[in-house]
C-alpha cells in the first residue's frame, strides 16, 4: 500500500465520515459494495464506514491467495459454499451471518503512510468497542485483534485505486467444522493440527459474554469509530454509480478468471497456514534412512509446540514427535537425522 499522509496522522479531522449500513445482505453485496465504494474513491468522495452481515455462508480468498492451493474446489461445491476473491489481503476467510462485517474505504492521502499507524487508526474503534463490552481485548501484530489472547476477528487491507482500505468482522458466532472440511491439505497430519489449533486460538462474543444484541454491537462500534477517529460519522447512502459498480464487481469477484488469477504459480496444496499472530501450521518433507517422512508442525513464533510424522514405508515416529516439541522449526531435520 502506497501513499498515504507522511506526518503520521488521519488528515480532514473536521469532515463526517458517511456511515453505510447495508444490514443484512446476499453474500456477494457482503463484498462488492465496498469494494465498488473504493474503486470511485477520489479527493471529493467522503471517507466511507460500511457495516453489513451475509444472509448466507461462503468462502473468501484473499487477494494473493491461490484457489487450488487454499480449498479443495470438490468439497466447497460438496458443501454448497459459493468462493469470491477480494482485492485486499489477508487469509481465505469462511463467513456467515454469525458475523458482522466492518469496512473502512479512506482516501490514501487521509491516512498515515506507515501501514502500522493506518492500522492502529482505524482498527482502534473496534477495539474499543470490545473494550466497552468489558472483555479483554488487545491490537496485537499490526492487524490482530484479540480477546483474552484469542483471535476474534479476521482483518484484511490494501489499496483499491485511490482508496485505502481495511476491512475486519465480530464473530459472533463460528462454525468451526467447515474450514477443516475445505482446506486443501498436504496430508492428514497437517488437517489434524490446524483443525485443533483453530479450536483453540479462536473466540466468538458468544462464548465470551454469553449473549451479544446485534443492535447493540452496532451502535457500540460506530460509537466508538467517532470517538477514536476524532470525527463526526452522519448516516448515508450509495451513489447510482457506487450501487451499479457494485453489482459489475459482484461478477468479476466471482469469475472463473479472477478466482484462478494466481493459478500460474501452481497448485500444489498449501505448506503452510496462519490460524493466529505467531501460531502456523507448517508442512515439510524429508528422505532419511529410505523413507520419504512427511511431517506437519504447530509452529508458536516458529519454535515447535506440536509434530506429526508419517512416512512410506510406515515407521513409529511417536518418540521423534515429542523430542521435536520446543525445537526451532529450522533445526527439524538434523533431529530427525539425530533420532
Amino acid at each position: 500500500m502506497s501513499g498515504g499522509n507522511p506526518d503520521g496522522k488521519f488528515s480532514d479531522q473536521t469532515a463526517p465520515i458517511r456511515l453505510i449500513d447495508l444490514g443484512t445482505v446476499d453474500p456477494w453485496a457482503s463484498q462488492a459494495v465496498y469494494h465498488a465504494v473504493a474503486e470511485l474513491m477520489a479527493p471529493t468522495v467522503p471517507d466511507t464506514i460500511l457495516l453489513a452481515r451475509p444472509n448466507a455462508p461462503y468462502l473468501c480468498l484473499g487477494y494473493h491467495d491461490r484457489f487450488d492451493s487454499v480449498l479443495d474446489r470438490r468439497a466447497c461445491r460438496r458443501l454448497n459454499l459459493p468462493v469470491l476473491r477480494r482485492r485486499v489481503g489477508g487469509g481465505t476467510t469462511y463467513l456467515d451471518a454469525g458475523q458482522i462485517f466492518y469496512q473502512c474505504v479512506f482516501h490514501h492521502t487521509r491516512v498515515p503512510a506507515v501501514i502500522a499507524e493506518m492500522y492502529a487508526g482505524l482498527l482502534a474503534g473496534p477495539v474499543a468497542a470490545l473494550r466497552a463490552l468489558g472483555l479483554d481485548c488487545t491490537l496485537r501484530a499490526i492487524n490482530e485483534i484479540e480477546v483474552d489472547g484469542r483471535r476474534i476477528a479476521g482483518i484484511g487491507g490494501g489499496r483499491i485505486g485511490e482508496a485505502a482500505v481495511v476491512v475486519g468482522n465480530f464473530l459472533l458466532e463460528f462454525d468451526h467444522a467447515v474450514l477443516p472440511q475445505v482446506w486443501r491439505a498436504p496430508w492428514a497430519g497437517f488437517r489434524e493440527l490446524a483443525d485443533r489449533a483453530l479450536r483453540e486460538r479462536l473466540t466468538t462474543l458468544t462464548e465470551a459474554l454469553g449473549s451479544v444484541s446485534v443492535n447493540h454491537l452496532r451502535s457500540l462500534l460506530i460509537e466508538k469509530f467517532a470517538e477514536t477517529l476524532g470525527r463526526p460519522i452522519q448516516p448515508g447512502a450509495l451513489t447510482c454509480g457506487e450501487e451499479s459498480l457494485a453489482a459489475e464487481v459482484a461478477q468479476r469477484l466471482s469469475s472463473e478468471g479472477y478466482l484462478n488469477l494466481h493459478a500460474g504459480r501452481g497448485s500444489a496444496p498449501m505448506n503452510r497456514l496462519k490460524i493466529a499472530a505467531g501460531v502456523h501450521i507448517r508442512a515439510d518433507e524429508y528422505a532419511v534412512e529410505g523413507r520419504r517422512v512427511r511431517a506437519a508442525f504447530r509452529l508458536n513464533d516458529d519454535v515447535i509446540a506440536e509434530a506429526r510424522l508419517e512416512s512410506d514405508p510406515p515407521g513409529d515416529w511417536a518418540v521423534v514427535e515429542r523430542s521435536l516439541r520446543g525445537v526451532p522449526f529450522s533445526q527439524w531435520r538434523e533431529v530427525l537425522l539425530g533420532a
